[in-house]
């Protein structure tokens, strides 16, 4: 009975782990209050500082909505930077982004929200951009990093 409980958690496990778009940011350089939360999609909406992004597989979709902490910093062609916002990202943008949950206090109820501190475009002119050449663009007003090792 115990080896049919296993068998069938370690099936469920599976195809969560298959499914899911929530992962662990790869070492790199963050803000000190970054706790290594992502979650990879395609941009389906853009409001104000208000992100979507949707990841769908078969006839699963997962959802994430997340607030820009800050406009992000992306760099320009005279070196200087600019602040890109969520809706300077087209619809149909493919990106990871990098956050907290945190939670606040909403007409006297505690809500959770996602606070996206940085973001990485995983296509750039129809070409993917594989880990190890991904550029991470911050999205917080914190210039404070440091390096941030979370084992992959």
């Amino acid at each position: 009975m115990r080896q049919i409980i296993k068998a069938g958690l370690t099936c469920v496990l599976a195809s969560t782990t298959l499914f899911a778009q929530y992962g662990t940011a790869p070492s790199n350089y963050y803000p000190d209050k970054y706790n290594g939360s992502t979650f990879t999609g395609i941009v389906t909406a853009a409001d104000n500082d208000l992100l979507t992004l949707t990841y769908t597989k078969g006839n699963k979709t997962e959802t994430f909505t997340g607030r820009l902490e800050a406009g992000c910093s992306v760099p320009r062609a005279d070196g200087s930077n600019q602040r890109m916002n969520a809706t300077d990202i087209p619809q149909g943008t493919s990106l990871q982004a990098f956050f907290n949950t945190v939670a606040k206090k909403v007409d006297q109820k505690k809500v959770k929200e996602n606070v996206i501190l940085a973001i990485a475009f995983d296509i750039v002119n129809g070409q993917k951009i594989s880990d190890d050449k991904k550029l991470i663009y911050l999205c917080t007003n914190e210039r404070h990093v440091r390096f941030r090792f979370w084992g992959k």
